[in-house]
């Protein structure tokens, strides 16, 4: 979990200081340098639990239930039912509009959402025999 020091900076320093920031990487994406920078400003901790947000933003705008998110993403069902209710108050309606929307998003969330594929939609008759065969082969491979 990313520390914030407890020494608070005054209001107006801070807006300016986010304000900045916003247009620095703003000033980075349009140089097509963008990954670069937030690769060596963001640990890979900070850059995982962004990521994981915007995951949770695509998965509740498809309407995937709480739980399901939780489980797929490893996050606690407190902080997708935080952000579940944020999102139906709209506060993540701008990732929404200028974000999400993109093919490549969809793929890795429903990648995701099968464990890389290895997990059959659940639905239809013979859903499980696919992941039976699966387990049953990667048993004997590790035997």
């Amino acid at each position: 979990m990313p520390h914030v020091s407890q020494r608070k900076l005054e209001d107006k320093q801070k807006e300016d200081l986010y304000h900045e920031f916003l247009k620095s990487l703003e000033r980075a994406f349009d140089t097509e340098k963008g990954l670069f920078v937030l690769s060596q400003f963001f640990t890979q901790t900070e850059r995982e639990m962004f990521a994981k947000r915007f995951a949770v933003i695509a998965m509740l705008k498809k309407k995937v239930p709480v739980t399901q998110i939780a489980r797929a993403l490893k996050m606690s069902d407190v902080t997708i039912t935080t952000m579940s209710l944020k999102y139906e108050m709209g506060k993540y309606e701008w990732v929404v509009k200028s974000a999400l929307g993109k093919k490549d998003i969809w793929e890795i969330i429903e990648s995701i959402l099968t464990l890389d594929g290895n997990l059959p939609q659940k639905v239809g008759k013979g859903r499980y025999k696919g992941l039976n065969k699966m387990v049953r082969k990667d048993h004997l491979h590790h035997s």
